[in-house]
Parts: structure tokens; C-alpha cells; sequence
């Protein structure tokens, strides 16, 4: 399973998309592979036009929820401290989605380099059990 944000769901969905893209996420999608969100479907949604909603309906449906849980919240304000402490500031949605994929221990299929950003500091922390997160945070940049 991966968890797939929301930078490359837009460009799997869009007409003119990434090849590369539209062929990584359709074989997910077909896998029985691809996951998503809250804060995904939430950007998705909020982005999307009235007439590209069945589409996007239709995309989530074919791929599995990973609900957002209490402790999440907590873990997310965590890791947006020893990002801010390292002079780095990240989109609180994108800090949400690789709160999941640590805690759910799947990849995080994107186009997005603040995972990147976000990967290295909690690697740091790995070797640190006062940082730890319970995990690392895998990136697949498509």
C-alpha cells in the first residue's frame, strides 16, 4: 500500500498530466495499492471544479481511507517544532499526511519536496529516542 498525496492525485487527474505520473498511480489504483487521507481528500476537494468531482470520486473510491487518529494530531505538532527548530516551515497538510504514512508505515507517492525536507528530519530522529516517531518516513518523488 502508499499513501498518495496530494500532488500527484492532481497530476494523475489532470487531461495533460505526467505521463510517468497517470501510469504510476492507474497500476496503484489497479493494484489495489493506493491510499489516501483526510487532509488529501480534503485539498483534492477543495481544489477540484463541480464537474471534475465524479472523477475525483471516483479515483478515491478505488483506493483505501487511513483515517486520521488522535494521536496524530499530537505527533504532527511534534514534528512541526523540530521542523520550525530547524528553520524550516512546511505546510501543515503535507506534515499531516506523512504523520499517517510513518504511523501506517507506507510510502508517500508525491511530487512534493517538503516530504523530502520532512523525511530528513525524522530520520534524524531515529537514531535519537527522545525524537523518535515510531518510524521513517518513506518518499517515492514520481
Amino acid at each position: 500500500m502508499k499513501l498518495v498525496d496530494t500532488s500527484a492525485w492532481v497530476e494523475f487527474l489532470r487531461r495533460q498530466g505526467d505521463a510517468q505520473v497517470k501510469h504510476t498511480i492507474a497500476r496503484l489504483l489497479q493494484a489495489d495499492q493506493a491510499a489516501y487521507t483526510c487532509p488529501i481528500r480534503f485539498e483534492l476537494l477543495s481544489g477540484a471544479k463541480s464537474h471534475e468531482e465524479n472523477d475525483l470520486e471516483q479515483a478515491l473510491s478505488l483506493s483505501q481511507n487511513y483515517q486520521f487518529e488522535p494521536d496524530d494530531w499530537r505527533q504532527a505538532a511534534l514534528l512541526e517544532r523540530r521542523l520550525r527548530a530547524k528553520g524550516l516551515t512546511i505546510p501543515r497538510n503535507d506534515l499531516f499526511v506523512a504523520v499517517v504514512a510513518i504511523r501506517a508505515r507506507m510510502p508517500v507517492v508525491c511530487r512534493d519536496k517538503h516530504f523530502d525536507a520532512i523525511k530528513k528530519i525524522v530520520a534524524e530522529g531515529l537514531n535519537d529516542a527522545t525524537k523518535k516517531f515510531g518510524g521513517e518516513l518513506k518518499v517515492e518523488q514520481v
